[in-house]
């Protein structure tokens, strides 16, 4: 049989807490740098999916052609 609900904290309910929002001032981020690294990240996944291209057709050729 279950028992009746007894709060055991003190703790405020969510309609009664106070929430504040502090912003936090940081300096504008370097563009430049940022620019180069999206471009290297795009160079490294096109790279890396040319290599996976190349060892799928590679391992296709070994199959179709068993000599």
């Amino acid at each position: 049989m279950p028992r009746k609900y007894v709060r055991k904290t003190n703790r405020r309910s969510r309609e009664e807490r106070n929430l504040s929002v502090r912003a936090v001032h940081r300096d504008t981020p370097d563009l430049d740098k940022l620019t180069e690294l999206l471009i290297r990240f795009a160079l490294q996944d096109a790279g890396e999916q040319r290599a996976t291209r190349a060892r799928e057709r590679r391992a296709m050729a070994r199959v179709s052609d068993p000599s």
